[in-house]
């Protein structure tokens, strides 16, 4: 099954006729390997992003660090913004308002909501959320004519599941129930249907204007428009008291976790469909696990791998017939 992915996807067939005998010349296709790649880049500084979120939001409220990261991430898009300053213009009227709604969605209340949850939650908890994500948006993209269902994306979406379920099964063990934890599920599994519903309804602007740029607009009008406020409510006094390690973490989360984390996932949003790019978020909390195992010595453990293979067959699963 892995070769026939492989000549589906990475290799291109091509019909050559010598000595008169008609032969099949393979080629191998560069070009249909970057979504693949650029989704699981992506999904690895999302690991990342929410690890540090996680440390950052113990000493931080999350209004304030969405904040900063968000205004480092405002400085990081200028210079494009000025660039296509003349493109902004000639952005549809019917367009303008969905994607300002979209930007404000998953560029400002999404990583509120997130980082609220990831302060209240367990990171096992918030794990086995995550891996809805690529579920969600399958459910959404279907009643909206943007998905088309199949077998294997329902398998890979429940293989995906399954995979950080083992993954995370026990420090899930481990976890005792209460009132904060079960307000950090709810806002977590909130914060995945706000992504998987910019995962669908963004597709048609990333194919219309580019991912790019699109990004660079959304997460300027998330900033721009609620900063006002924000400055009103919580002040500047607080960023003077900013230690040099939350700036770090801040300062990651403003470049790596910002611009270059969501440039990524547009670029493979747009050609690979919601279900199938947002699959590769799944790896996103195991990868945080395998950064603390590599950096913080943990053990590895037969259920992490076993976990990790069983997202691995996610991912093959619902690319298996493309859209």
């Amino acid at each position: 099954m892995l070769s026939v992915f492989c000549m589906n996807y990475f290799i291109q067939k091509e019909m050559v006729t010598t000595g008169g005998l008609a032969l099949t010349k393979y080629q191998f296709n560069v070009l249909s390997m970057l979504p693949h790649v650029a989704a699981a880049l992506a999904s690895l500084i999302v690991g990342s992003a929410i690890v540090v979120t996680s440390i950052l939001m113990q000493s931080m409220p999350p209004m304030d660090a969405t904040f900063v990261r968000y205004f480092i991430a405002f400085i990081c898009i200028l210079p494009f913004l000025f660039k296509d300053r003349a493109k902004i213009k000639k952005l549809k009227r019917a367009d303008i308002i969905p994607i300002c709604l979209l930007g404000f969605m998953f560029f400002f209340t999404f990583p509120l909501t997130l980082n609220n949850a990831l302060g209240l939650t367990t990171a096992s908890h918030g794990s086995l959320l995550v891996a809805l994500l690529p579920g969600l948006s399958l459910i959404l993209g279907f009643f909206l004519s943007v998905e088309k269902l199949n077998i294997f994306k329902i398998l890979g979406c429940f293989s995906a599941v399954l995979g950080v379920l083992i993954g995370v099964f026990p420090d899930l063990l481990l976890t005792n129930f209460s009132a904060k934890i079960i307000s950090g599920d709810f806002l977590m599994f909130l914060a995945m249907v706000q992504g998987a519903a910019f995962s669908v309804l963004s597709k048609r602007y990333f194919q219309r204007y580019g991912a790019w740029f699109v990004t660079v607009v959304c997460i300027a009008v998330a900033f721009a428009f609620p900063a006002p406020f924000i400055l009103l409510n919580i002040g500047v006094d607080w960023v003077f008291d900013l230690t040099k390690t939350q700036i770090f973490y801040l300062a990651f989360l403003g470049t790596f976790g910002g611009p270059l984390q969501f440039g990524l996932f547009g670029f493979s949003l747009t050609r690979l469909g919601p279900s199938r790019a947002s699959m590769y978020l799944v790896l996103a909390p195991l990868s945080g696990s395998a950064l603390a195992i590599l950096i913080l010595g943990e053990i590895l453990s037969g259920l992490f791998i076993l976990g990790l293979l069983f997202v691995c067959l996610a991912i093959f699963l619902v690319n298996f017939r493309g859209d």
